[in-house]
């Protein structure tokens, strides 16, 4: 009996516990209803992040195709044929086309890259005028030396989606002395000029000392004008110098437009306000996003390696932390802590017409984890994040198309996938005048119809025979090995 009667108030005790439960929960639900209308308040996340209190966006991603080989870029032409280029680190270009990808690769020089870790074929950018003059610009790894080559081409006379694999001529070389922090990334800005990323050049703590050094071009970004040519006797310099680089007839190279950097990886311009974003990967701890205004003169120094983030990495000489940080030096305006991220991948400010709760959205993402953030600017001036969505792979680039829609990359081998962000809440119907109802004969009043509401229509997919793959928010992060 008496353990009948332990059983018995045990139960009873249990019982009693979960309506406790029950009644708190409750309780916290209905806190945390109230604390949600609070918006606009914002907390400092566990990993650094500002990240804002309330609803956020959500986004899911849709996949477009399978089997590409570890992507690096992901653009577009801007010559109104609407096909996405795909940048493979092996050395290939590929087109696609309504959702496939063509069999022949716009261009290949698997063969002039050298494939080691960090290390392949990195950008790719197409100028201003492609639909004109055909030319658009590459950024690889030599396979012979290890250099950093930044190569013109051109597109085929008698097929626009192959490109002259003899065309090629070199626009600048930089000599790395690691094995890797080669950044890679090239795009044209707003003024017309193209921009290229290049890393530290070494693995770990700036071993060359080149993030400070204004007589390099390691660890800065580069700013060219490729329709000129200031160095006509010189077969690998082909490109002019703009007079309104910052470091033009004074101590630094002419060529470069912003340093302190680390290894730029993926950086881009919105394409609204030509505000220039550059996310840093970081040594041991943050992870960084900077941002340069579309008013900017250049000359920024970024910090590295005496900041890393917004942290003291390197105090040499004596002070310079607490100098960078008081104002001689230019600070994120994101980062986030390696606890378990590991290496930040920049995107893009989405500016499409699809997804009107994405408007003016910033995205990036970390590599290892495959958290995906959204950040937005505030009234003043400064910027809040919001975890988007865990994706549970490896992202290594992001990608805009010709409507302003963004993508994004699961690296793995010759299984990575192109999968495309999707929103939730589409773009506004246009609205259209009411039908006026042709009034009929009769002694008695017609009764006036209520039109009945409907709901936001979201875009049709393209019919592509078989549902289509979408990945859904994930509750908890699971990098990959």
């Amino acid at each position: 009996m008496k353990k009948k009667v332990t059983s018995a108030s045990g139960f009873f005790r249990l019982r009693f516990l979960i309506v406790l439960f029950a009644s708190l929960t409750g309780l916290f639900l209905a806190l945390l209803v109230t604390a949600n209308s609070f918006s606009d308040l914002a907390f400092q996340g566990s990993n650094g992040l500002t990240q804002k209190r309330g609803s956020s966006p959500t986004i899911e991603l849709e996949q477009v195709v399978s089997g590409l080989t570890q992507p690096t870029t992901v653009t577009n032409a801007g010559d109104g044929s609407g096909r996405i280029f795909i940048v493979q680190e092996t050395g290939e270009i590929l087109i696609l086309i309504n959702g496939s990808v063509l069999p022949t690769p716009f261009l290949d020089i698997s063969d002039l890259v050298s494939q080691d870790p960090e290390r392949g074929l990195l950008g790719l950018a197409f100028h201003p005028d492609y639909a004109e003059n055909g030319f658009f610009y590459v950024d690889y790894t030599d396979h012979v030396d290890g250099k950093t080559v930044v190569a013109r081409y051109q597109v085929s006379a008698g097929d626009p989606n192959v490109a002259d694999p003899d065309s090629a001529q070199i626009v600048l070389t930089q000599e790395q002395p690691g094995g890797d922090h080669n950044g890679g990334q090239l795009a044209f800005g707003p003024d017309g000029n193209l921009y290229i990323s290049i890393g530290d050049g070494g693995c770990c703590g700036d071993p060359f000392q080149t993030g400070q050094d204004l007589e390099t071009w390691l660890g800065k970004i580069l700013r060219v004008d490729i329709n000129g040519d200031d160095f006509p006797g010189d077969p690998n310099r082909n490109y002019a110098v703009p007079p309104d680089n910052p470091f033009v007839g004074g101590p630094g190279l002419d060529e470069i437009w912003a340093y302190g950097l680390r290894n730029p990886w993926r950086c881009s311009f919105d394409r609204t306000t030509g505000d220039f974003f550059i996310a840093d990967v970081g040594q041991d701890t943050w992870e960084e996003v900077n941002f340069q205004p579309a008013s900017s003169t250049g000359g920024e120094n970024y910090g590295w390696s005496v900041l890393e983030g917004m942290h003291c990495f390197d105090d040499d000489p004596p002070g310079s932390c607490d100098d960078f940080l008081n104002g001689d030096s230019t600070l994120p305006i994101l980062e986030y802590h390696h606890a378990p991220e590991c290496s930040v991948t920049g995107g893009y400010r989405y500016r499409g017409q699809s997804y009107l709760d994405l408007e003016g959205i910033y995205f990036y993402a970390d590599f290892c984890t495959g958290r995906i953030w959204g950040a937005t600017q505030q009234g003043n001036g400064t910027w809040e994040s919001q975890e988007l969505l865990v994706a549970g792979f490896l992202i290594s680039t992001f990608g805009e198309d010709e409507t302003g829609e963004l993508y994004v990359v699961e690296y793995n081998d010759d299984q990575s996938v192109l999968y495309r962000i999707v929103g939730t809440q589409g773009p506004t119907p246009t609205p259209t005048s009411s039908p006026t109802a042709t009034p009929t004969p009769s002694s008695t009043p017609t009764a006036t119809a209520t039109v009945t509401p409907t709901s936001t229509p979201r875009p049709t997919p393209t019919p592509r025979g078989a549902p289509i793959p979408r990945v859904r928010p994930t509750p908890h992060p699971r990098p990959s090995p």
